[in-house]
């Protein structure tokens, strides 16, 4: 059984999920040597590519989800790696928009990239995640570097806490209601059944029930306030590329923050990176037919345990 206490609590913190048809062309690779430690393939293609490759072949998008697992160092790499090479291709059109930053927390964030504040006082003010240094700092800098916007595009996180212990937001102060989403559904369907099946573990008690139902609506009101941070910034800078950066439950199978972003923005043209394992023999292809339909990319990465670190 989950420990919904520790869960509520700690699980909240850093995001309520990371991320956990035949191919019509024959991939490049069937196996890997088992010391390559990661593996991108273009799931249009069926063909592996590097990070310049999938970059050049983002003509006609305007936003590019990394969807990670926020403990994997390799991904990080990942990530930055894509970061530069975006920058490459659209110069100051790249904004990056972050999970990892709160809404709350936007003014401070531009402080800091304008020079205006020390990274010390930055980072007493804007409630960085525990690993921020390690993980996430070097995009942050790169953008300060480049004079580069960043979104800080989640809901304050006590804001899901109340939604997922009490079901709503009542106890949000007047001063903080302005960083409410100002829509958010939980509703039936496919991202429902997904996080049920993630979460639930096979038992289906009504008290299971309904902390279910109350933790699927604080996942969705993450992800209508992520699409909704995107949305007005793109409101203001339409000619934006967009490059968010979230846990991949957020953003698989163009579900998430990606399907809100599209209903407030129905032309958008959105591609989705996806992490995966890579199998310890290296042959992903025994498992990227499964796989396939969940991004236009897919990074299949070798896992390093931290507990065992």
């Amino acid at each position: 059984m989950l420990n919904w206490k520790k869960f509520v609590s700690m699980g909240l913190m850093l995001g309520l999920l990371q991320c956990a048809s035949a191919s019509a062309a024959e991939p490049v690779v069937e196996a890997v040597k088992p010391e390559v430690k990661t593996v991108i393939v273009d799931t249009f293609t069926d063909k592996v590519i590097d990070v310049k490759e999938m970059v050049a072949s983002l003509d006609g998008y305007d936003a590019l989800f990394f969807g990670e697992y926020h403990d994997q160092d390799i991904l990080h790499e990942i990530e930055y790696e894509v970061f530069e090479s975006l920058y490459a291709k659209y110069g100051d059109r790249l904004v990056l928009s972050m999970e990892m930053f709160e809404a709350d927390n936007q003014d401070v964030l531009d402080e800091y990239l304008d020079g205006e504040i020390s990274e010390d006082n930055f980072l007493a003010n804007s409630r960085p995640w525990p690993r921020y240094k390690a993980d996430y700092r070097k995009l942050v800098e790169f953008a300060k570097a480049h004079d580069l916007p960043v979104v800080a595009a989640n809901i304050p996180r006590f804001m899901a806490h109340y939604v997922a212990v009490d079901g709503n937001t009542d106890k949000v102060g007047y001063d903080y209601k302005k960083y409410l989403p100002r829509e958010t559904t939980a509703p039936e369907g496919a991202y429902k059944d997904k996080f049920f099946g993630h979460m639930s573990r096979g038992e289906a008690s009504q008290e299971m029930q309904l902390r279910m139902d109350r933790m699927f609506a604080a996942q969705c009101i993450k992800d209508d306030k992520m699409a909704e941070s995107i949305f007005d910034f793109l409101q203001d800078e339409p000619k934006s590329f967009i490059y968010h950066v979230n846990g991949c439950f957020h953003s698989d199978s163009h579900l998430g923050t990606v399907e809100r972003l599209q209903q407030r923005a129905p032309g958008l043209k959105i591609a989705v990176i996806t992490s995966k394992d890579l199998p310890a023999d290296g042959k992903y292809l025994a498992v990227y037919d499964d796989h396939k339909k969940i991004g236009e990319y897919i990074v299949y990465f070798t896992r390093v345990d931290k507990k065992a670190n």
